[in-house]
């Protein structure tokens, strides 16, 4: 009976690791692409809100109240004052000049 069971364990061991190899992956190639295809549409969603955050920042310009527009009116008012404090080539007195005439002060 033994000679008989290890005629059958001798027989049968050299195919054990071929038979090894049709048992199914622990994760299938369908849920590893389900993983890369949730991904790609996160990314795609992020893309398109940016782009969408861009679109509506650059549409949209902050309107100015009438307090903004005083203010904006006594900085530039006061741009010979701050030249002569900071030095004309102080960026942010360039800067200063560029926003005023930009304004049309």
């Amino acid at each position: 009976m033994f000679r008989k069971m290890m005629a059958v364990l001798v027989m049968t061991s050299p195919t054990a690791p071929l038979l090894a190899q049709d048992i199914a992956p622990i994760i299938s190639p369908g849920q590893a692409a389900e993983g890369i295809f949730n991904r790609s549409r996160m990314e795609e969603q992020a893309r398109r809100q940016r782009e969408d955050r861009t679109a509506e920042q650059v549409a949209k310009p902050a309107a100015l109240t009438p307090q903004d527009i005083a203010r904006q009116k006594r900085f530039c008012n006061n741009r010979p004052a701050l030249r002569q404090k900071y030095g004309a080539d102080d960026a942010r007195i360039q800067k200063l000049d560029s926003l005023c005439e930009a304004s049309g002060y």
